[in-house]
């Protein structure tokens, strides 16, 4: 997973031809009456990467609304935020839009998203479902978007192992409760590794640990925005934790474990040479069912949490949803977003690989529940984003460099915060 930040889930290759109206410059006119005398809604909520929405869920919004003209804008997640703001700024809306509910900050300036709350409120029937993921669109106490799809990091594990090495499973465990569950396996049994990643995800100890290790949010905002120096003790408290697993030899294959591919992770993993596997929570079902296979008892745990149980906060990523707020139409579009985001929908998406955030969802799958159950520790903002160069820095050289260089990964990060300035 090349990022977290930029992962869309459920998407369609292009405009449905016949069914949709493809009018990219159809702006404002999504609250006007089309020639047959429906009312136009325009939506933002297919892309060109996937066939779900084009194929499945686009056509099943026409046979429900059969009084709408649905007009479907192609969602471009390089340009949309500046689609979207250029339109509002004209005084144009897309009624509905899907987009990240962990990065609708940039849309609370100028109020550009609906608040969804009293909606919610009125009709408990439809916000219950979701429970405490909800609140990955809260902003400033209002909720301007919904989610319907999650990715983020999760860890799989032996239970098998676990038990033979005397560690207890628990849902979360604290870091020190993670190393000592390291440290116990390591020693149970000298040839099997506690851990296994995938080298392109070594990055998500780093990242998980530099989202927890403040006193409080007001400390991670102020590092996520650049104001606070890489060379601060707190960060590097994080990658000296992350350089203990490897100096411990805790990760597979030892030596070679920064380059470690994911077929071998997966390989050692089900031949029981690694107890604990990091992996993507929308890849985890998949894995069980159809690599694993029934060979050994596993379990799913929420990553470690490096700080305070108050700062309990993980890189995770969300599909979701906003109204604008300048439609004419608002009850209208709460109407088509409560199909959208309701038990069928969410069910075909669910049916076609998502894992939604909602209660209810019919799965073969035991653990399903579980794998959408971290977004409500969701943070709307993180530090990569401070600027492309921190970005690429951090996703594909750490911990990487500062296991092999130490406080010179630091200085090279600080230079790159340096450049913000």
């Amino acid at each position: 997973m090349k990022s977290t930040v930029r992962i869309t889930l459920f998407f369609g290759l292009v405009l449905m031809l016949g069914l949709v109206q493809n009018n990219l410059g159809a702006g404002g006119q999504g609250q006007t009456k089309s020639g047959s005398g429906k009312t136009d809604m325009v939506i933002m909520i297919d892309t060109a990467d996937n066939t779900v929405f084009r194929e499945k869920i686009i056509p099943l919004l026409i046979k429900k609304f059969p009084e709408i003209n649905f007009i479907s804008k192609l969602r471009d997640s390089t340009q949309q935020e500046k689609t979207i703001k250029a339109a509002f700024t004209a005084g144009e809306s897309v009624d509905i839009v899907s987009y990240w509910p962990t990065e609708m900050r940039n849309f609370t300036e100028g109020n550009m998203a609906l608040d969804l709350t009293p909606y919610l409120n009125a009709d408990p029937q439809w916000k219950n479902p979701w429970g405490d993921t909800i609140k990955v669109g809260e902003y400033d106490g209002k909720i301007i978007a919904v989610p319907y799809g999650t990715v983020y990091p999760m860890i799989l594990i032996n239970r098998d192992l676990a038990a033979k090495a005397g560690v207890t499973v628990k849902d979360q465990w604290t870091w020190n409760e993670f190393l000592e569950a390291c440290r116990k396996i390591k020693t149970a049994m000298p040839d099997v590794y506690p851990i296994g990643v995938n080298g392109e995800w070594a990055c998500w100890f780093t990242r998980n640990g530099l989202m927890q290790v403040w006193d409080n949010e007001a400390e991670l905002e102020a590092f996520c925005a650049g104001n606070v120096p890489f060379t601060d003790p707190r960060v590097k408290t994080v990658f000296d934790n992350v350089k203990s697993l490897y100096d411990n030899n805790y990760l597979y294959p030892g030596d070679g474990a920064l380059a470690a591919t994911n077929d071998q992770i997966v390989s050692a993993f089900v031949r029981q040479r690694v107890v604990m596997m990091p992996y993507v929570n929308s890849m985890v079902s998949n894995a069980k069912r159809d690599t694993i296979a029934g060979a050994f008892d596993t379990a799913i745990l929420t990553w470690p949490n490096m700080g305070k149980s108050s700062m309990n906060y993980l890189i995770t990523n969300a599909d979701g949803y906003f109204v604008m707020s300048n439609t004419k139409q608002p009850d209208k579009a709460i109407e088509v977003l409560k199909y959208l985001t309701g038990q069928e929908i969410m069910q075909l998406l669910a049916d076609n690989g998502a894992v939604v955030p909602v209660s209810g969802i019919r799965s073969s799958d035991p653990d399903y529940a579980l794998y959408g159950r971290d977004l409500s520790l969701a943070y709307p903002t993180e530090v990569v984003k401070a600027s492309t160069e921190i970005f690429d820095y951090i996703l594909y050289h750490t911990p990487a460099n500062y296991i092999l260089y130490g406080q010179q990964a630091l200085n090279e990060l600080e230079a790159l915060r340096e450049k913000l300035k």
